[in-house]
């Protein structure tokens, strides 16, 4: 009796401690983020903040890059249309906590997928966007061309980033007295390098690259240096304990990459889109045709890197490891057919 009592009293409490958790919290437990978006109307989708390529608010006040349309991507799945997205504008700080809090519905700022924030923080990278390496960018005048070559000069770096723990990590395995610069925000952090209270920068080679090929101007001055850090695999995260949202946010992100490989893009024919034969809406609770009007209102892979990234921009970057993996990259599509 004590016994069943005990279980009772015990079930009580569990029920009453769950009743007093945040409700995003609750949704986001019981496998409601979709219903939750659906009701809503729209997708809250946590970005980058002036983040060139992958995240910039115009002036016109509509936002445009490479993480923003895979946010327009999920948001089309879920809801039937791209724009039906509330953009929210995170540094590297405050990104992950935003998104444990529930402030956001996922998050699509290059974030790198590593073990301590899958296993141990407890978040879940659904599918990887963006395979990156950590490099370091130095003036010219400094006369290095790799990072032992910095010694007794200060390296910028982001807080709340992996990128500072793997540069400090490499300045005591080569034993250098090299100084780092914590800087909070990005804007802050190239305003410190510009401004010259640091000798070289490290980041994303995608960030620095970006940022170069917009002061196209300034490029003699700087050199990117030969180390890589780090491989820096970026992607979607969410809160864990949602294996519903976890679904869509991967298999979204695949289509993209499935449509590139068939050569079906924003411009094929209905009947060429509809060969991809992609599974029914029903099954994640998607609209219906989401697959194709994932392909028509935001594009495949290589249409969504183009136009941000890519030949299509103004920064013109490599695709690299990025190709498909027929072209030599690591992009390699997941079977989305039935059988």
């Amino acid at each position: 009796m004590i016994f069943v009592l005990h279980k009772r009293w015990l079930t009580a409490f569990v029920l009453c401690l769950f009743a007093t958790l945040p409700h995003q919290l609750r949704a986001n437990e019981a496998g409601q983020t979709r219903a939750a978006v659906q009701d809503r109307g729209y997708l809250i989708c946590g970005v980058g903040i002036d983040d060139i390529g992958f995240s910039i608010q115009q002036i016109d006040g509509d936002w445009a890059g490479f993480d923003v349309d895979f946010c327009r991507a999920v948001a089309t799945a879920v809801l039937g249309d791209a724009t039906a997205v509330e953009f929210v504008p995170l540094d590297s700080l405050n990104r992950l906590s935003v998104l444990k809090n529930g402030g956001v519905d996922v998050l699509f700022r290059t974030t790198t997928y590593n073990f301590e924030r899958d296993v141990v923080k407890g978040y879940e990278f659904p599918a990887i966007t963006y395979y990156d390496a950590q490099r370091v960018l130095a003036y010219a005048d400094t006369g290095a061309s790799r990072v032992s070559d910095l010694e007794g000069k200060t390296i910028c770096a982001n807080s709340g980033t992996t990128s500072i723990a793997n540069i400090r990590a490499s300045i005591v395995k080569m034993d250098a007295r090299i100084g780092i610069l914590e800087i909070a925000s990005q804007a802050g952090r190239w305003r410190a390098f510009f401004g010259r209270e640091c000798d070289a920068v490290t980041a994303d080679g995608s960030d620095l690259a970006a940022m170069m090929a917009n002061r196209p101007q300034y490029r003699d001055d700087f050199v990117m240096l030969e180390d890589e850090i780090s491989n820096e695999p970026l992607g979607a995260v969410i809160r864990e304990g949602d294996q519903q949202w976890e679904h869509i946010i991967r298999w979204v992100v695949n289509l993209t990459l499935v449509a590139e490989a068939a050569g079906t893009g924003q411009e094929s024919s209905e009947a060429d889109i509809d060969q991809l034969n992609f599974p029914a809406s029903n099954t994640l609770g998607l609209v219906s045709n989401w697959g194709k009007e994932v392909i028509r209102q935001v594009g495949n892979y290589e249409e969504i890197f183009t136009r941000n990234l890519g030949e299509g921009s103004e920064l013109r970057l490599p695709r690299g490891l990025n190709h498909l993996w027929k072209n030599g990259g690591l992009m390699y599509p997941l079977p989305m057919n039935s059988p």
